[in-house]
């Protein structure tokens, strides 16, 4: 909480729409000592968000299959070091895990509200790191906004913070602004961010917007029902 007071002393938070003033708190659906999911305000919604959504979590569980990240390179342009590949933003455990919590956040979630989620991984190897962002349905398209994926706290202070950053209260803070973009697969059913609706954030490279009909159908062809 000391690091959040920190950067909006800082007023480096102002453009995220978290803000630093009092607003209602959220609404937990789940948590545990390394889980949170829970429902915020938006004060981006304008007229509204399409809440509450019905996304079965086998559904939920498929887009968080698709997430990826695409590590941001070095200014050595791409076309001597060839693109970063896409790794998946969330392990099966994970999205098995977070589909049902999911699920029934967007189910409650009201129209001038947003999903938040946030999960916390230590391992010996790399210590603890944390993924967490934000969803958000707005006609018939999920917006997915994955703030930090495997980050490590550290990461901020390689930007001028000045101490650890550890967003379990403020899922929608990135730890790093350069480490990655977001991704989805099958690309075919990703809004191009030219047609897409606008969702302010300090990083548009890390908003997703996903077509929930022409996933449907993109589903539906990856996996024709079987002959009678």
């Amino acid at each position: 909480m000391r690091s959040w007071m920190i950067l909006c002393a800082l007023g480096g938070v102002v453009s995220l729409g978290v803000g630093c003033t009092t607003a209602p708190p959220p609404r937990t659906i789940y948590v545990d000592g390394a889980t949170a999911v829970r429902i915020q305000p938006d004060h981006k919604a304008g007229k509204g968000h399409s809440h509450p959504a019905s996304l079965k979590p086998d559904v939920i569980q498929q887009i968080l299959a698709g997430v990826r990240i695409q590590r941001r390179g070095s200014f050595v342009p791409s076309v001597l070091t060839g693109d970063e590949p896409l790794v998946a933003a969330f392990s099966k455990e994970e999205q098995a895990f977070l589909a049902p919590h999911l699920s029934q956040a967007f189910a409650e979630a009201k129209s001038d509200e947003l999903v938040t989620f946030y999960r916390r991984l230590s391992t010996a190897t790399t210590g603890l790191a944390i993924t967490s962002g934000g969803m958000l349905v707005h006609d018939q398209r999920l917006y997915v906004i994955l703030a930090n994926c495997r980050t490590l706290p550290s990461e901020g202070m390689n930007q001028n913070i000045v101490s650890e950053i550890d967003p379990v209260d403020t899922p929608l803070l990135p730890i790093s602004r350069t480490s990655f973009r977001a991704a989805f697969v099958p690309g075919t059913s990703v809004v191009p961010e030219d047609e897409r609706w606008h969702w302010p954030y300090i990083d548009q490279g890390r908003v997703v917007a996903i077509d929930l009909v022409q996933l449907a159908r993109d589903l539906r062809q990856s996996h024709p029902p079987s002959a009678p």
